[in-house]
């Protein structure tokens, strides 16, 4: 093969590689929204539940939806961050190879090393974001339930208070796996 063919083998390749990072990277910026959208969602909707018992507007033991709500939104935000950890464990491991090979220079696409190396090597970096999963994921369910429990008189709210607790344990366990793959790096 000449050496025109080779090049132009080379460019096809980097660009092609270089269009795949532009669409991953395209689809890691919709999760990064999906991801803010469920957290706001799940804050706003445990806090409008909580206000409006607060209030005395709502009997406690609508209290027992929080757990519900706040699993399901946690685990579909658990779902958005485990599909961008392999995305981003593509891009380093899979495209830079290649990208580095064509394109001859080392120092490209060197973010996840470098964030790795650098940033996430403080414990402090990740502090504020480690307290506000510790607060809105796994309190504010089990402040519910612990609140509800004193009130609840009938078979049903006895069983959604059951079920809240095994979805909550089910959502710790989720996030006590996920965290040490993922969240805390």
């Amino acid at each position: 093969m000449g050496t025109n063919a080779r090049d132009d083998s080379a460019r096809r390749v980097l660009d092609a590689a270089l269009a795949e990072f532009v669409a991953l990277r395209n689809e890691l910026d919709e999760i990064g929204r999906g991801q803010r959208t469920v957290m706001n969602l799940n804050i706003t909707l445990s806090t409008a539940i909580a206000a409006f018992v607060l209030s005395e507007r709502g009997a406690p033991q609508l209290l027992l939806a929080i757990p519900y709500v706040s699993v399901a939104l946690g685990l579909l935000y658990q779902t958005y961050t485990i599909h961008a950890q392999h995305m981003g464990e593509y891009i380093n491991g899979r495209l830079r190879p290649v990208i580095v090979e064509k394109s001859g220079d080392e120092r490209v696409f060197g973010w996840e090393n470098y964030i790795r190396a650098t940033v996430y090597q403080t414990g402090w970096s990740q502090f504020p974001m480690r307290m506000a999963f510790m607060l809105i994921i796994p309190i504010v369910p089990l402040v519910g339930l612990i609140w509800a429990a004193p009130t609840l008189r009938t078979v049903w709210h006895w069983l959604a208070w059951s079920g809240g607790v095994l979805l909550y344990l089910v959502q710790l366990v989720s996030w006590a796996r996920l965290s040490r793959r993922f969240l805390w790096v």
